[in-house]
C-alpha cells in the first residue's frame, strides 16, 4: 500500500510515466509530510484513475513521482445528487467532507426561503473554490477514486425550474410535513432507477410553498426515522440509507 497520497490537480502535468504535481501539492507532500526521493505514493485524479508509483525528485514547488501502475475504477450505481439547503457557519463544509465520503455523485447548494444563508459574487466563488478543497481533503484521506461534482450555487426555485423532472430517476426530500413516508418504503418500492436527487432543507425546513414545488417535480416527502435531526445530520443520515440502493 502506497505510503503516501497527492491529488492531480489542474496545474500538475501527466506524462508518459511520470507526475509532476502543483506546488500546493508538492509543498504539502515534501515540506508538511516529509516525504523523500524512493518512497511509495498514489495520486488520485478525482475521475476514478489513480497513478501508484515513487518519488523521483522530491522538491516543494514541483514534486516528481515516477508512475509504476495505474488502475481505474469505474463509478459504481446509480448517480446519487444531494440539493443541499446552504447552513450557516462552517456546517457546509461539515456536508461535503460526509457526502464525499459517502459517495455523493453531484453536490447542489441551493439558497432557500427561509435559509439565513445569502451570499454572491467574489465571496460566493471564494467560498465555492475552499468547498472544493474541502471535498479533495476528504477524497486524499479516504483515497476515493471519484470526486463529487460540485455545482454553483443557486436558488431552489431556479434549480427546479431549469430540472422540472427526470426518467428513471428517483425524487426524495427530507420532510417534517405530516404524511411523510418512511424512507425505507420509498426505497423499497424504487425499481428502474438511475439516478437519485435527495433535497435536504434549512433548520429552520422548506416553506409550505417549496415543499409544493418539490412535489411538482417529483420529490416525494420521506421521513427520517422518529427524531427531527440538524441538516448535516439528516444529509449524512438519507446519503447513507440511499447508497444501499446502489
Amino acid at each position: 500500500m502506497p505510503r503516501y497520497r497527492s491529488f492531480l490537480f489542474p496545474e500538475s502535468t501527466l506524462g508518459e510515466g511520470f507526475v509532476v504535481l502543483d506546488p500546493r501539492e508538492s509543498h504539502h507532500l515534501v515540506r508538511v509530510f516529509r516525504a523523500r526521493v524512493g518512497e511509495t505514493i498514489e495520486v488520485l485524479d478525482g475521475a476514478g484513475k489513480r497513478y501508484i508509483g515513487r518519488i523521483d525528485v522530491a522538491d516543494a514547488k514541483a514534486a516528481r513521482i515516477a508512475v509504476e501502475l495505474v488502475q481505474e475504477s469505474p463509478r459504481r450505481g446509480a448517480e446519487v445528487t444531494l440539493l443541499q439547503s446552504m447552513p450557516k457557519g462552517k456546517t457546509m463544509d461539515l456536508v461535503l467532507r460526509m457526502a464525499t465520503e459517502i459517495g455523493a455523485s453531484v453536490i447542489q447548494p441551493v439558497f432557500t426561503d427561509q435559509g439565513d444563508v445569502q451570499i454572491k459574487g467574489e465571496r460566493l466563488l471564494s467560498k465555492v473554490e475552499k468547498w472544493r478543497v474541502t471535498m479533495i481533503e476528504a477524497c486524499k484521506q479516504c483515497g476515493l477514486s471519484h470526486l463529487p461534482r460540485l455545482e454553483m450555487p443557486e436558488h431552489l426555485s431556479v434549480w427546479l425550474e431549469q430540472n422540472p423532472s427526470a426518467e428513471h430517476s428517483l425524487r426524495i426530500v427530507a420532510s417534517l410535513e405530516e404524511g411523510s413516508r418512511p424512507l425505507a418504503d420509498v426505497l423499497n418500492q424504487a425499481t428502474d432507477i438511475e439516478s437519485v436527487v435527495v433535497a435536504v432543507g434549512p433548520e429552520g425546513d422548506f416553506t409550505a410553498e417549496e415543499y409544493s414545488r418539490l412535489r411538482t417535480c417529483g420529490f416525494q416527502p420521506v421521513r427520517l426515522g422518529a427524531n427531527v435531526l440538524r441538516s448535516e445530520t439528516a444529509a449524512a443520515y438519507i446519503l447513507s440509507v440511499v447508497d444501499q440502493l446502489r
